[in-house]
Order: C-alpha cells, then sequence, then structure tokens
C-alpha cells in the first residue's frame, strides 16, 4: 500500500485504487481487505451462484445479527450513510439496474464528452451529476445530459423532425426580429412611425416564414 497516496493495488485485479475502494479488516496489516470491493464482489456472486445453499443461510445469519444487536446495526448503518457509502451505493445500483452501467463507465463517459452535456457542453450542477439519456425503445445508452437537455428532447417526443423544425422556428424569428430592429433604426432617422413600421414588419417577415414552413 502507498500510504502517501491513500490509495493500494488490488490483488486481484492489479488496478491501483483509493483505499474507500477497499473493505475493512482488523486482520489485515493496513486494515484493509487486498482483493478491492468490485472484485470482493464479484467473488461473493461466484460463490453464492455456485451455493445457493451456502448464500441462503448466510442471508439468514445477517438478518439474524440485525435482530440480535440493533443498536450496533443502527449505529453501522448510520456511519455507513455519513461516510457516503450508502449514496455511493444507491447510485451504483442505480445505474446498473436501469442503463446496465457502472460508475466506471460513466465517468468515462463523461469524459469522453469533456466534462459536460453532449448538446449543450454545460457541466454537471456542483450537487448532482447529468441524465443517462437512452432510447426508450432499446434501452441503448445514448450519452449523457443536463436537466434542461434531457427534458426538452422528452418535451418534443425524441422525435428529429419536431426538433428540427423547433430549431428553424426559433432561428427564423430571431432573424425577423433582428430585421425589424434594424429596419426601425433606419427608419427613425426619417422620423417615421417605429411602432406602426416594426409592426408591418413582423407581419409580412412572419408571413413569409409560414408559407416556407408549410412548404417542408
Amino acid at each position: 500500500m502507498d500510504a502517501s497516496e491513500g490509495s493500494k493495488v488490488c490483488n486481484v485485479c492489479g488496478d491501483r485504487k483509493p483505499l474507500e475502494e477497499f473493505y475493512r479488516a482488523d486482520g489485515c496489516v493496513d486494515g484493509r481487505r487486498g482483493e478491492c470491493r468490485t472484485c470482493f464482489q464479484a467473488k461473493a456472486r461466484a460463490r453464492k451462484a455456485a451455493n445457493p445453499d451456502i448464500a441462503e443461510e448466510a442471508r439468514r445469519r445477517t438478518q439474524r445479527w440485525r435482530a440480535d444487536n440493533p443498536e450496533r446495526y443502527a449505529e453501522n448503518q448510520r456511519r455507513f450513510k455519513e461516510s457516503g457509502g450508502y449514496a455511493r451505493s444507491l447510485r451504483k445500483w442505480h445505474l446498473k439496474t436501469k442503463y446496465g452501467l457502472t460508475p466506471e463507465d460513466y465517468d468515462n463517459l463523461l469524459d469522453e464528452q469533456g466534462g459536460g452535456c453532449a448538446i449543450c457542453g454545460d457541466p454537471p450542477p456542483a450537487t448532482g451529476s447529468l441524465h443517462v439519456d437512452h432510447d426508450h425503445d432499446t434501452g441503448r445508452v445514448r450519452s449523457l445530459l443536463c436537466f434542461r437537455c434531457n427534458a426538452g428532447l422528452g418535451q418534443f417526443r425524441h422525435d428529429p423532425d419536431l426538433l428540427w423544425r423547433a430549431a428553424e422556428y426559433a432561428g427564423t424569428h430571431r432573424r425577423v426580429g433582428e430585421l425589424a430592429a434594424v429596419a426601425v433604426t433606419e427608419e427613425q432617422r426619417d422620423a417615421g412611425d417605429a411602432a406602426i413600421l416594426e409592426r408591418a414588419i413582423r407581419r409580412r417577415l412572419d408571413a413569409l416564414a409560414g408559407r416556407t414552413g408549410r412548404g417542408r
């Protein structure tokens, strides 16, 4: 273990990981198990699959211990939550069961996106994370999106044609506003009625935009 870095190398997978990724074990020299949590859990799942009776007995033994030691169990749970372990465990379960991702998969995907939303580029909020966007028909993970972009896709029913038409609509009316402002400024130099002229220009350009939209 490299104590100065607060990390150690797993004796199963060979990866260097933070100490928090190793279960505590009083009998070990450094107070942590030699295998990381991921490898330990993989071995435990393999043992349970190979010996279902042993797994059931372990479950019953755990339940008996909880019933016999309610105060110690409550204290362990409190420390687990305060350390952030509960939140990490819940996030890990959510990513795996809903999207088939590990926390490492999520972090790699975020790095590939440059650390921000795949659409607008905004970074994750200080107290949260980006949403996992996925195909609702196939379940395939697409990218990580901020709340606004993820919600926006849902509002447009994930329909590329609707999204394109919305972008075209917003762009057209932005240009209408810019053209009207320029025209009004020029007319004001001739002391014309700016408000009336602006409304006339907008009606004309809106009519043109409407014809363009119907012709799509």
